[in-house]
């Protein structure tokens, strides 16, 4: 018996169906938030030359939260952003654009 395989849909249409949904495009907005974000505290380390272990030790925190931040899986308050930009020698500021 001949198996029978379903048509090959790329990722960019598949991502396009699912932006047709409200639902699914709020959660694919979300999610591409938090990575823009840890990639921005990941860049910002490597700017200030410092490993996940250094800025884990100025922060006083674990270097697995650092990983995680990193990660986009750690949910982020005021005090801690401004906490790792004071480690990265660098000052916090929010703004609505």
């Amino acid at each position: 018996m001949k198996k029978i395989r379903p048509p090959h849909i790329s990722f960019d249409e598949e991502l396009k169906k699912d932006m047709r949904d409200p639902r699914l495009r709020a959660l694919h907005e979300k999610a591409r938030k938090r990575i823009e974000a840890a990639y921005a505290i990941l860049e910002m380390r490597h700017k200030a030359k410092l490993t996940q272990k250094e800025l884990a030790k100025k922060m006083k925190v674990s270097q697995s939260v650092i990983a995680r931040i990193e990660r986009g899986s750690e949910n982020l308050t005021i005090a801690t952003l401004s906490k790792l930009a004071t480690a990265c020698g660098k000052k916090f500021k929010f703004k609505f654009v």
